[in-house]
Parts: structure tokens; C-alpha cells; sequence
């Protein structure tokens, strides 16, 4: 998720880019697919990186936001913490609503 600046939030969740883009992004920090280059059965496109699990909503549209399921926290935490400082990302934990957001 990117920081929103309320007044400017365009259906109350900005894009993050396009599937290609953020892919490309995401091949800098050793994240990619497992060689399946299409959507799964519920649309989404899996994504793998160091202690996590990435999937984004594969229907044509603009990313809006991105599940991330860490298998490992203390490989994935370093890597999404790096992720989201150098693209201006935010964490939101589903279970608390808590925001972490990284400054540069």
C-alpha cells in the first residue's frame, strides 16, 4: 500500500502501479513467481520471496494493494521494511489495523 494523502486519495486506495510494474519492482528484492506466469484459480498472481508469500489481484486493472504471507519473519521482515522505505510503501496488519510506515 502506498501513503495516502486524504486529500487527494482517489477511491480511498491509490495504485501502487500496474501488474508489470510492480513485478519489476518486486524482481529487485529476489521476488518473483515459481516459473507460472498466469493467474491461479482465484485470480491472483503468487509471488515468492525470501520468508514470504506474495499475492496481487491479476484481473488487468491498476495494483492496489498487495497480501503478504511471511513464512519466515526473520527473513521477510528486513526485506518488506527495505521494500517499503525505498518505495514509499506501507504495512497494514490485518489483524490490528496497525499502519508501519518507513521513512528513507
Amino acid at each position: 500500500m502506498k501513503n495516502v494523502d486524504p486529500a487527494h486519495a482517489e477511491d480511498g486506495m491509490p495504485t501502487i502501479g500496474s501488474l508489470t510494474e510492480v513485478r519489476a519492482v518486486l524482481d529487485r528484492y529476489n521476488t518473483g513467481t515459481d516459473g507460472t506466469e498466469s493467474p491461479n484459480a482465484l485470480g491472483s498472481m503468487v509471488l515468492y520471496g525470501p520468508g514470504m508469500v506474495l499475492e496481487i489481484l491479476a484481473d488487468g486493472g491498476p495494483v492496489r494493494q498487495i497480501m503478504v504471507t511471511m513464512t519466515d519473519d526473520d527473513f521477510a521482515f528486513p526485506v518488506l521494511t527495505r521494500v517499503c522505505r525505498e518505495q514509499k510503501w506501507t504495512l497494514l496488519d490485518p489483524e490490528t489495523g496497525q499502519r508501519l510506515r518507513f521513512s528513507a
